[in-house]
C-alpha cells in the first residue's frame, strides 16, 4: 500500500575584468562589454580553497539551465568566509560600473542594469553571494560560500530581457519596488527568505502544475542544524494549486544546492502533497 507523507511547509578588492565575446544581438542593447561571470571564474580560481568547490543548482528549468551560474565552496573559517563576501561584492560593483550600468536592489537580489529607471532600461546581470553557518556535515572548518551569477552570455537581446523576466528581473515601472542597502555591509541586497507557501508562483510553477509525469523535487528545510532533505519523484496529479508526487527517493541536504547527494532510507513509494510553488524541476 502506498503511503501519503504529509508536507510540512517550514520557515524554511578586487577588480577581475574580463572582456566578454562579441555576438549578433539586435540594436535594442549592447552586450555587457565586461561578463562579470568570466569575471566570476577567475576569482574563483584566485586560490585553492575557492576553487576546491563545485557548481551547484544544475536545474534543469529553462531559462535557470542556460543563464544561471551557482557555485559553493567551503571557507576555512567564519573571517574568510565574511572577507570573500566582501571582496566579491566589491568586484560585481566595479563589473558594473566598468559597463556604465547601475546596481539596484530587488525583492530577489541586486541587478545590474543600463539606463536605470528609464524605458530604455535593460538588465546586464544577477550578482549574489552569501554563506550558511550549516556547515558542519559537508565543511568541517568553515561555512559555505554560495555565489550566484544570472548573465546572458550568447542569446539574443530578446531572448536574455525575456529569460531575465522569468529569472526575477522587475523593469521599471512607476510603482516598482526598489530596496535601500546599507552599503557599508556590502554592495549586494541579500534578501530574507521567505517561507515557500508565501512565495508567488514562477512560470516554473505553472510548468510543474501543467506536466503530469514530470521529475520533480521538494526541499524540507529542518529546525536546528540539520541540513534538511530533499524528496523526488513524479507528478500524478493536480487540484486546487497543489501537486501530488509519487515519490521514490530521499536524499540529504538540498539537492540544489549540495556538493554531494547521499541517499537515504525511503518507503518504496510514497505520495507527497504540496504548494505547486514547492516543487522544482530536478530531472
Amino acid at each position: 500500500m502506498r503511503e501519503h507523507v504529509p508536507y510540512r511547509s517550514s520557515l524554511m578588492v578586487l577588480s577581475i575584468l574580463l572582456i566578454a565575446g562579441c555576438s549578433s544581438i539586435p540594436n535594442i542593447f549592447k552586450p555587457a562589454k565586461y561578463s562579470l561571470l568570466s569575471s566570476t571564474k577567475n576569482f574563483i580560481a584566485m586560490n585553492n580553497i575557492r576553487s576546491n568547490g563545485t557548481i551547484v543548482d544544475k536545474s534543469d528549468f529553462y531559462p535557470k539551465r542556460a543563464f544561471a551560474f551557482s557555485y559553493r565552496y567551503c571557507a576555512r573559517n567564519p573571517v574568510e568566509a565574511k572577507q570573500d563576501i566582501l571582496e566579491y561584492q566589491l568586484l560585481a560593483k566595479n563589473v558594473c560600473d566598468n559597463n556604465k550600468g547601475q546596481l539596484i536592489h530587488q525583492e530577489n537580489g541586486t541587478w545590474c542594469v543600463s539606463s536605470v529607471n528609464s524605458a530604455e532600461e535593460r538588465p546586464l546581470f544577477y550578482a549574489r553571494i552569501s554563506s550558511t553557518e550549516l556547515w558542519a556535515e559537508l565543511c568541517p572548518d568553515g561555512p559555505f560560500v554560495t555565489l550566484k551569477v544570472i548573465e546572458n552570455t550568447y542569446a539574443s537581446a530578446g531572448k536574455w530581457y525575456n529569460a531575465a523576466l522569468v529569472l526575477g528581473y522587475q523593469p521599471y515601472y512607476q510603482y516598482r519596488k526598489i530596496i535601500s542597502i546599507n552599503t557599508v555591509d556590502g554592495q549586494l541586497y541579500q534578501m530574507p527568505k521567505e517561507p515557500v507557501v508565501n512565495e508567488l508562483w514562477t512560470e516554473e510553477s505553472q510548468f510543474i502544475y501543467t506536466s503530469i509525469g514530470q521529475v520533480v523535487c521538494l526541499f524540507e528545510q529542518l529546525e536546528g542544524p540539520a541540513l534538511g532533505y530533499t524528496y523526488r519523484g513524479t507528478v500524478d496529479s493536480v487540484s486546487n494549486d497543489k501537486v501530488k508526487v509519487l515519490v521514490t527517493t530521499k536524499l540529504r541536504g538540498d539537492l540544489r544546492t549540495a556538493p554531494i547527494s547521499e541517499p537515504l532510507e525511503w518507503h518504496k513509494e510514497a505520495y507527497i502533497t504540496a504548494p505547486a510553488n514547492a516543487w522544482f524541476v530536478c530531472g
